[in-house]
């Protein structure tokens, strides 16, 4: 849909965006640019906007061809409403804004501002939202009452039905600062947030003040929201925080009883093992040593089955094993009973040398009040007191 007064280039479609900021005279005298911010905060060139006044249609394509825009699309811009084009126009006429102090904006709207902005306004866009790129109008005449600024809003039949379909009925006006610390009307906005509830079309307060944000585009989360809805949105990022900071809280502290209980269950499952083994132990088919071995290797097992071990080793049915348990299972009930180990004899000294060790001994028990005697004490004990106890 095309502008009254300017020209416009799309650059990048805005339906990749979730807001739109305006940035008057960004690439020199009217050239503006239109930011689109998408959802994760990047801000990129949506749109260009080329003032009429200063640029024809020719000037445009030269520019966008010096500049790397040579593919670009230009809308050229609509001198004025002609009769074929909008005889079908919805006129209405609404209280857009009144003269006095905002100085939750920084601005201070005199009548001589209103008057400004009525002789410079005629032509400025009907939006929704302060979101340059859906159009539903144009500002057709205004006119200052004293201190209130009126204006003959123009608008496409489609877009008055929703109006008149919806709730959506509330006004908010958009300026921009001008050299001259005046103000320029940039648009006129429907939105569902006024400021003042009865700022809308045949309403009889006035409407909410929004400024066009003009600088850095990190200031059009400021600037693009009136304060009401403000105040909802840090509320909402505080109870958003908030909740962050709980669900932080609860998974370190389900990451916690996690750890516990894999430590409660390895230990569980090693105690199952051990209890296995040393059954095998008791039946005299495992040595030691190979306890050793069956225990890593049924813990390592044990990995694939924990629950299946400990039914296991409670009641020693093996069906619910998986089949590499099972097969070591059935190797350590196939093993034969061991001979107990005979004792092994410790050398080392003649008869003669124990016999004088264990003199010595007995001497020494005595001394010390012990009631047991030296000659209780096998041979292989006394020779490994006395020299270590080499084994033969």
């Amino acid at each position: 849909m095309p502008y009254l007064t300017e020209h416009a280039v799309r650059l990048e479609p805005p339906s990749k965006y979730e807001r739109f900021r305006r940035e008057n005279d960004k690439f020199g005298a009217g050239v503006d640019a239109i930011w689109g911010i998408t959802a994760d905060g990047k801000v990129e060139l949506q749109a260009l906007r080329f003032d009429a006044k200063r640029y024809a249609v020719e000037n445009v394509r030269e520019w966008l061809k010096e500049h790397g825009y040579e593919d670009a699309t230009i809308e050229p811009a609509k001198d004025e409403f002609s009769t074929d084009v909008d005889a079908d126009a919805v006129e209405r006429e609404a209280l857009l804004m009144e003269a006095g102090e905002y100085p939750d904006k920084g601005a201070i709207i005199t009548e001589e501002s209103l008057q400004q902005m009525a002789e410079s306004g005629v032509g400025a866009p009907v939006i929704v939202e302060h979101r340059p790129t859906l159009v539903l109008g144009w500002i057709r005449e205004l006119w200052r009452k004293g201190k209130q600024l009126w204006g003959k809003l123009a608008l496409k039949p489609h877009a008055n039905q929703l109006i008149e379909e919806s709730a959506v009925k509330g006004l908010s006006v958009g300026l921009r600062r001008t050299p001259d610390g005046g103000y320029a009307l940039q648009e006129v906005s429907l939105t569902t947030h006024p400021r003042v509830q009865n700022a809308q079309l045949f309403g009889l307060e006035p409407p909410s003040l929004y400024i066009a944000c003009d600088g850095n585009p990190s200031q059009v989360e400021t600037a693009m929201t009136d304060d009401r809805i403000t105040t909802e949105m840090e509320a909402i990022r505080a109870e958003l925080e908030h909740e962050r900071a709980r669900a932080t809280k609860l998974e370190a502290k389900l990451s916690e009883y996690g750890e516990q209980l894999s430590r409660a269950q390895t230990q569980l499952v090693r105690n199952a093992v051990q209890g296995i083994v040393e059954r095998y132990q008791r039946e005299s088919k495992l040595t030691p040593a190979a306890a050793k071995h069956a225990t890593e290797l049924l813990m390592a097992l044990a990995t694939n089955a924990p629950d299946a071990i400990v039914q296991f080793s409670d009641d020693g049915r093996a069906e619910q094993l998986p089949d590499a348990v099972r097969s070591v299972i059935a190797l350590l009930d196939a093993l034969p009973a061991q001979p107990a180990p005979r004792a092994t004899r410790f050398v080392g000294l003649g008869e003669t040398e124990i016999s004088e060790r264990r003199r010595e001994l007995d001497q020494e028990l005595q001394r010390l009040g012990f009631s047991v005697g030296a000659e209780q004490l096998p041979d292989e004990v006394l020779a490994q007191l006395y020299r270590g106890g080499e084994r033969a």
